[in-house]
C-alpha cells in the first residue's frame, strides 16, 4: 500500500511545516486597523466592492512578522509554534507592502513592523472618533495641522542653506507620514500631534492635491540618495555645515520642487478659507 503525504513548502525553501494564522486571526488583524495597510507610508484600503453585488474583493495579507517557518524572513527560533502563528506576529499590509517587508528584511525589521502595527491600529482609533464631525470643519483642522508640519527649515531654507542632510531626508520622512498617519512626530520617535492623514479629508479634489503632494516629496528624498550617491555636492565649513551643488540645475530642482509643494498646500487652505505658506522667492550665494 502506498502512502501519500501533503508537503507544503514555504516559497521554495523546501521547509514541510508551516505555522500558518486561523482565520479568526487574519479577521482580527484586518479589522483592528480598519482593513488598511499597517505600512504608515501606504494606509491603501484593501477591501471593497467587486462587480457582482454580493462579492467583495481584498487585497490584504495577514503576513507574518517572524516567518512563519524557518528560513522565512525573520525566522525566530525562540517562538513556539503558538506564538507565530498569534495575533502578535502579524500584521495587515497590502500585497505590495507584504511584498515589500520581505524583500529587505535588514530594512524591515520586527520592531519596525511592530511600530507600523502600533501606528495603525492608533489611526483606526482616531478615524472612529472624529467620524462625527462636520466634514468641512475637520477638513478644515486636518489642513492647519499639515500647515503646522510643513512650517519648518525643511521648507524654508534653500537646499545649499542644510545644516545636515541627513536631517533634512529625516524631515521629509516624517512629513510624509504625518500626511499619511496624522501622526507629527521628534526626531526620537516622540508624537508631539496627532490629527488624521490625508486619507481622512472628506473633499476629494483636496485629497488628490495632497497625494500630489506625497509623490513630490517622495521625489525628493529619491533625488536626495541619487545626488549622495554620485556626488553632487560638496560640503564645507565647520559647524554650520554648508553644501555646494556642482549640478546648479539640480539644486534649483530641489527648491522649485519645494516651492511647487508649498504652492499646492497654499491653495488647498485658501481654498479653505485661510493663509498658507511660502518658500522664499529670493536667494544668496556665498
Amino acid at each position: 500500500m502506498v502512502e501519500y503525504k501533503l508537503i507544503t513548502y514555504y516559497r521554495g525553501t523546501g521547509d514541510i511545516m508551516r505555522d500558518d494564522f486561523t482565520q479568526a486571526t487574519k479577521d482580527l488583524l484586518a479589522n483592528r486597523v480598519g482593513w488598511k495597510c499597517s505600512n504608515p507610508n501606504c494606509r491603501k484600503g484593501t477591501r471593497g466592492a467587486a462587480i457582482e453585488k454580493e462579492d467583495i474583493i481584498n487585497i490584504g495579507v495577514a503576513a507574518h512578522i517572524t516567518a512563519a517557518s524557518k528560513g522565512g524572513p525573520r525566522y525566530d527560533e525562540s517562538l513556539t509554534s503558538h506564538e507565530r502563528k498569534s495575533y502578535d506576529n502579524g500584521i495587515w499590509l497590502c500585497q505590495s507592502c507584504s511584498k515589500l517587508i520581505d524583500s529587505d528584511v535588514d530594512r524591515y525589521t520586527v520592531n519596525k513592523l511592530k511600530k507600523w502595527k502600533e501606528i495603525s491600529e492608533e489611526m483606526a482609533i482616531l478615524d472612529m472618533e472624529e467620524s462625527g464631525e462636520s466634514g468641512n470643519s475637520k477638513d478644515r483642522d486636518i489642513l492647519k495641522f499639515f500647515l503646522q508640519c510643513f512650517d519648518r527649515p525643511a521648507f524654508r531654507d534653500p537646499i545649499y542653506q542644510e545644516g545636515c542632510m541627513e536631517d533634512f531626508d529625516e524631515a521629509i520622512a516624517d512629513t510624509i507620514l504625518a500626511l499619511n498617519t496624522g501622526i507629527l512626530r521628534t526626531r526620537d520617535g516622540h508624537i508631539i500631534k496627532e490629527s488624521s492623514g490625508k486619507s481622512a479629508l472628506s473633499n476629494n479634489e483636496w485629497k488628490e492635491k495632497l497625494d500630489v503632494i506625497g509623490d513630490m516629496l517622495s521625489a525628493l528624498r529619491k533625488r536626495l540618495k541619487i545626488a549622495k550617491n554620485t556626488g553632487a555636492y560638496s560640503m564645507y565649513g565647520k559647524g554650520n555645515v554648508m553644501y555646494y551643488f556642482y549640478d546648479r540645475e539640480l539644486e534649483e530642482w530641489f527648491d522649485s520642487t519645494r516651492c511647487e509643494i508649498l504652492k499646492v498646500l497654499s491653495d488647498v487652505c485658501e481654498d479653505a478659507g485661510f493663509e498658507g505658506l511660502k518658500f522664499p522667492k529670493h536667494k544668496e550665494y556665498w
